[in-house]
């Protein structure tokens, strides 16, 4: 399948492994799933680390009272209601695609910086620059989900 291609939701992106596990990844429509510019949430130690698993990142920061993430998991686009944020990965996947009509602007991943609880990941989708920056700062959101790859 082709990047941009319509696809489960969204538009496809790339293939890609969590824990041996094959999955397509999907950005949402941005219509529906880029969300305006927003806080991350709260300063909160080691709540969303993993490189590469957005899913689980994101229920860590609803768990830890993140709005950003609360209102990523509340979506419903088409029959789905399995989205959340990206991780630092699944972010670079996304500019390595170009898929979905992102802005050129800073982008929240759901990946916290481990160096300091105060900030988290950020993704650029003009240069493909991925920095830190405080997570009371307002970037951008864009949802995404994974299908299994049987």
């Amino acid at each position: 399948m082709t990047s941009g291609t319509p696809y489960a939701g969204g538009l496809f992106v790339a293939n890609y492994f969590v824990s041996e596990q094959p999955f397509a990844l999907i950005v949402s429509p941005r219509d529906t799933g880029d969300l305006d510019p927003r806080p991350w949430g709260k300063a909160t130690a080691n709540v969303a680390t993993d490189f590469l698993d957005g899913f689980a990142n994101t229920d860590a920061m609803v768990a830890a009272g993140s709005k950003l993430a609360k209102d990523i998991r509340a979506l419903r686009i088409g029959d789905h209601d399995d989205w959340y944020l990206p991780s630092r990965l699944e972010s670079l996947l996304l500019f390595g695609s170009l898929a979905g009509d992102l802005q050129k602007t800073w982008y929240w991943t759901s990946t916290q910086y481990a160096g300091f609880d105060e900030y988290a990941w950020v993704q650029t989708f003009n240069v493909g620059y991925q920095g830190y920056g405080p997570k009371a700062s307002r970037c951008r959101a864009r949802a995404v989900r994974r299908v299994p790859i049987r």
